[in-house]
């Protein structure tokens, strides 16, 4: 797998468009499309302000397989505040979405 489908997969993880994700990483759309064709790659600096938005580690975006296992770190960061709960993988999606729901009515 290219890095190329990893910035694909992340925007269907979290239901961005590429100029979406451009904001994000501080480029602009063309940039997120020359990335997801494998004509250019992310410098840094983009992958990190993407891994700080998302809360992810910068190889979850670089590395092959790294977008699958996002939602395992999660459910394992998760599950450690909760000790002795066992949550479905839908609930723990939807603990994840009611978080970002309430950071994004952060003032």
């Amino acid at each position: 797998m290219a890095l190329s489908d990893n910035f694909k997969k992340l925007r269907i993880k979290y239901d961005l468009s590429q100029q979406e994700l451009a904001e994000i990483a501080g480029v602009t759309n063309k940039a997120v499309s020359a990335w997801e064709t494998g004509l250019s790659e992310p410098r840094m600096g983009a992958i990190e302000k993407m891994a700080r938005h998302f809360r992810i580690k910068k190889s979850n975006i670089i590395e092959e397989g790294g977008i699958e296992q996002i939602g395992l770190d999660q459910s394992t960061t998760i599950a450690v505040h909760f000790e002795g709960e066992d949550y479905t993988e839908e609930e723990i999606k939807e603990i994840l979405e009611y978080a970002q729901y309430i950071k994004s009515n952060r003032k």
